[in-house]
């Protein structure tokens, strides 16, 4: 059985990852989608945990809009790294934040109701969840509404804020630009929404189609026989790959795992076009198994990118002296940069570089400098052309690996490329330690995956120094979680 549509407690759903794993399992469902609203936190969990006889497949529903109205643009497989798509994604959050500031503000200015500071980031922090329901609580909490329902019909609804969204056409193209499919979810309207006419179907598909959709939710929670014949129309008509899904939220809606139409009939996984598609270019193109996030993850990565320094002769650690090209920046997590990158960069760290040496904390009893590459949110400064030099050895690097892994050259890596089992997904929740010959065998078989991760990193590198260069930007920060 299959569900496309499932939403988790990274958004507004109820269930967390292991919580909807046994869900799935009890429903039969082997392939599935988590499409949480405007982030990704919940796939790159489920991802760890989703055993080896379920499909799982990457989703996002994004928030959108156009001239016509408001819609959802679902994201199947995409490659997460791609700058564009990870841009998008941050937007889409940060459109949700405006939303709640707004209202914020609204009842700030309209009733002189201040909400504290500690209650806002909260409300911030649950922008693509239930943020509403949580302010309707504090308000009633502060005296000024009887009950939750009060609280919103009288505080939140007045202020309508529903356009504020990306445009469907950014979502779709970012989606495309990482590789994916743009899929226009429940066209007909949402769990309990029918308010979409004829008239405005036929401009919305237009312009969708315009922008690249490539697929189409024909099959539905909430949909009748008449929708799902209508919109199987649609996508034959257009050439859509046909996707469907329940919209599952756990406790939130009254929708169970598997319903895709509300008409009972039983939807198959042949019946969904885009799976065979999605599983075609998986086998193509597989994702990387070490990942380069083009884009700022705010998780625990190391970050590279251009940086000036604005007055050499302060401290070169406070980040007012400090101006960041964030555009450029690229995110990889601090496993890898410890396992296979750190052994190259902290060899060619200039500690008596002007930047570098110039990094102090204050004390009441002084300064005190750091030396040496500095692990946890600090700048770790270099030149181009040491950059240019560490790009140099890891090609070398990457090309004794390819053809001769015994080559003593590569001893100061082994330490590193001991860890590797630990990115494949079938080593990940192992209890019982391998043994080391057994994982000088997994890593000699799979130190493509390292090779392909060195070819991509001096890649997306020497693209940021070019970009930074052309910018004015002196130097390369690296900095640890």
């Amino acid at each position: 059985m299959v569900d496309l549509h499932v939403h988790t407690n990274a958004s507004d759903g109820t269930d967390g990852t292991e919580k909807l794993l046994k869900k799935l399992r009890s429903a039969s469902i082997e392939t599935f989608s988590v499409t949480d609203h405007d982030t990704i936190d919940g796939i790159c969990s489920m991802e760890y945990w989703v055993p080896d006889d379920m499909v799982f497949i990457r989703g996002i529903e994004v928030s959108c809009v156009t001239e016509v109205r408001n819609c959802h643009i679902l994201g199947y497989g995409f490659n997460k790294d791609v700058r564009q798509f990870g841009n998008m994604v941050h937007k889409a959050m940060k459109k949700r934040q405006e939303v709640v500031e707004r209202h914020l503000a609204y009842i700030s200015e309209e009733y002189q109701i201040d909400i504290g500071k500690e209650e806002r980031f909260q409300l911030l922090d649950r922008a693509n969840s239930y943020w509403k329901a949580h302010l309707g609580k504090l308000l009633v909490s502060m005296g000024v509404a009887a009950d939750e329902k009060q609280a919103i019909d009288m505080y939140i609804k007045p202020c309508n804020m529903n356009g504020i969204r990306i445009d469907a056409r950014e979502a779709i193209k970012a989606i495309l630009a990482a590789g994916g499919i743009p899929v226009w979810a429940h066209p007909y309207g949402g769990y309990t929404k029918r308010d979409m006419n004829d008239a405005d179907f036929d401009k919305q598909l237009h312009i969708l189609l315009e922008a690249g959709l490539q697929g189409i939710e024909c099959y539905y929670s909430d949909f009748d026989e008449t929708q799902v014949e209508s919109l199987l129309a649609v996508a034959k008509k257009h050439n859509l790959y046909i996707s469907g899904g329940s919209d599952y939220h756990g406790a939130n809606k009254n929708i169970t795992l598997r319903t895709l139409n509300r008409y009972g009939k039983e939807v198959k996984e042949e019946d969904l076009t885009i799976l065979a598609e999605l599983a075609e270019r998986q086998n193509k193109k597989p994702f990387p198994l070490i990942e380069i996030e083009e884009w700022h993850n705010p998780g625990a990565c190391f970050w590279f990118e251009p940086v000036r320094i604005k007055d050499i002769s302060r401290n070169t650690y406070d980040l007012d002296n400090q101006d960041f090209m964030k555009e450029a920046e690229i995110s990889i997590s601090e496993e890898p940069f410890e396992d296979f990158l750190y052994p190259v960069f902290q060899k060619y760290f200039d500690e008596n570089m002007p930047e570098n040496k110039g990094r102090y904390e204050q004390y009441p009893e002084g300064r005190k400098y750091l030396t040496g590459f500095e692990w946890y949110l600090t700048e770790n400064f270099y030149s181009y052309k040491s950059i240019d030099n560490i790009l140099k050895e890891i090609e070398e690097l990457a090309h004794l690996l390819a053809i001769d892994y015994d080559n003593d050259k590569l001893d100061f890596l082994r330490a590193g490329l001991e860890h590797l089992p630990n990115y494949i997904p079938r080593y990940w929740r192992m209890s019982e330690k391998l043994p080391r010959d057994e994982v000088d065998e997994i890593v000699r078989e799979n130190i493509g995956h390292v090779v392909d991760f060195y070819s991509r990193f001096v890649k997306s590198m020497r693209s940021m120094m070019e970009t930074g260069k052309k910018a004015g930007y002196e130097l390369i920060s690296v900095c640890g979680p």
